[in-house]
């Protein structure tokens, strides 16, 4: 198997070509016999193989890599997903666990109680295991004191999940604490505000607690497929190909209509005529994809993320303000969240390493949003389409019918990126770093097909992953 990326690369996130900021075709990374999963996030790629896990671009606060070894007790990491600020992984024992840095590993305990709302809050406690015990005994008990601050915010209580049956949960992973009931999960979702996570019998979670949801007036809840999360909100898919969102909806990506924010998970009407099969969820936009193969875009439209026209040559006023203030708020800590990092300019704090320069304080990040857009920002009575609240049909204009089947898709913080049967990648959107894999920098309000390296073009693609600022995909042989 072997990972090709392009996108930013101004921390040394592909560390063969640490010559250029920008990669704009995909680009060789890694090889290896099995990998398992791959994250990508603004600061950093991060890859997941048999033996363990690798972070490349900024570490300790400088471009390098850092390898990091399995979660204490596990064979191998199964599933992971990430945050600038986190690494959530899911082990082949269907053990949750996080990783910051400078922290390590630390065991997330999930419970089968109901909390007091269905969705995470600022307020929402993690109950995490520090994993420092003997060696060879990973059995930690819970202590207090390696219990988060109950208002820590829920960015900074990392959460996973992993694939297993728990029949075949070895005894010894599983803690005092969930030894009654163990939780086998499957996989898990994080966002700047959210943390989710799916079980073996198909019950999600709002991490650490379980999720409820409405299905419908005095029936039983739906099992769970997919969970998603963008930077803002969340997506979940039903057995029965239904789609549920929630969270922040301030430009349109929960696709109820309007640019209201819901608490908890409400039934995207507009897609309930039709079986979903595929969910994605970007930094404020939003995909999903019929089961005929059939692309549904909603949410943010700025940089043609959603392949509707809008006016490339002059983005929203807040497009440069609220990319730099969220990119803060969801990486820093809470004594320097007032230094901006996100865009080409911020990356030179890091490589100068000057702490002496001064930086005005940054806005609230919600006002910020709400001063975006309003609900008259639905009203798209121009050509340009900004916010598109309802999920609308994207067209892939591929030579056959195949080409234009839709069998995955990723959704970056303002681009996206899907494949069609016959190995075929189509991107469009932002592309100021080269993500959507042209050869180029020019962003795109329309779907265009990607440049395959030929070597890629041989073998079938396993993996789609759309970060940030980045594009990946992890190629494996032929089934012939």
């Amino acid at each position: 198997m072997e990972v090709y990326y392009c996108g930013f690369n101004g921390f040394k996130q592909v560390p063969s070509t640490n010559s250029s900021d920008t990669l704009t075709c995909l680009t060789p990374h890694t090889k290896n016999a099995e990998v398992v999963d791959v994250a990508i996030c603004w600061n950093y790629l991060v890859v997941a193989e048999k033996e363990g896990v690798t972070k490349y671009g900024l570490v300790n606060n400088k471009p390098g890599l850092e390898r990091l070894d399995n979660p204490p007790g596990s064979a191998g990491v199964s599933q992971l997903s990430a945050t600038p600020r986190h690494i959530l992984s899911v082990t082949d024992t269907g053990e949750c666990w996080t990783n910051e840095e400078g922290k390590g590993w630390r065991r997330v305990l999930v419970t089968t109680e109901s909390p007091s709302s269905t969705t995470q809050s600022d307020e929402t406690v993690t109950t995490i295991v520090e994993e420092d015990p003997p060696e060879g005994d990973t059995t930690a008990e819970n202590d207090p004191q390696d219990t988060p601050a109950a208002n820590t915010d829920a960015q900074n209580d990392p959460l996973n999940s992993s694939t297993c049956d728990s029949t075949t949960a070895s005894p010894s992973s599983v803690t005092p604490d969930n030894e009654e009931s163990p939780v086998c999960m499957v996989s898990t979702a994080c966002g700047d505000y959210h943390n989710l996570g799916l079980d073996t019998t198909g019950q999600a979670y709002s991490l650490p607690s379980p999720l409820h949801f409405s299905s419908f007036p005095g029936g039983a809840q739906q099992r769970v497929t997919e969970v998603v999360c963008g930077k803002e909100h969340c997506m979940l898919l039903t057995e029965h190909g239904q789609v549920y969102s929630w969270g922040g909806g301030t430009r349109g990506q929960l696709g109820h209509g309007t640019v209201s924010s819901e608490d908890s998970p409400r039934l995207v009407m507009a897609l309930d005529g039709m079986k979903i099969v595929k969910i994605a969820a970007g930094g404020w936009h939003s995909a999903a994809i019929s089961e005929f193969h059939d692309l549904y875009m909603f949410g943010w439209n700025e940089s043609g993320q959603l392949a509707q026209q809008t006016n490339l040559a002059r983005p929203a006023e807040c497009f440069s303000a609220v990319e730099k203030l969220l990119m803060a708020c969801c990486t820093m800590q809470a004594e320097d969240a007032a230094l901006p990092r996100g865009d080409t300019e911020d990356t030179e704090v890091y490589r100068k390493h000057d702490d002496t320069s001064s930086v005005p304080p940054l806005p609230d990040p919600e006002k910020e949003a709400l001063n975006c857009y309003t609900s008259s920002s639905c009203d798209n009575n121009t050509d340009f389409v900004m916010v598109q609240p309802l999920p609308v049909l994207v067209t892939i204009s591929g030579k056959t019918a195949a080409e234009c089947a839709v069998i995955d898709v990723g959704c970056g913080s303002r681009h996206t990126v899907c494949l069609t049967q016959g190995n075929n990648l189509w991107s469009f959107g932002w592309n100021k770093y080269g993500q959507l894999g042209l050869g180029d920098t020019k962003s795109r309000d329309s779907v265009a097909r990607m440049v395959v390296p030929p070597r890629a073009k041989q073998k079938d693609i396993a993996i789609l992953r759309c970060g940030d600022w980045g594009t990946a995909i992890v190629t494996k042989n032929n089934k012939k």
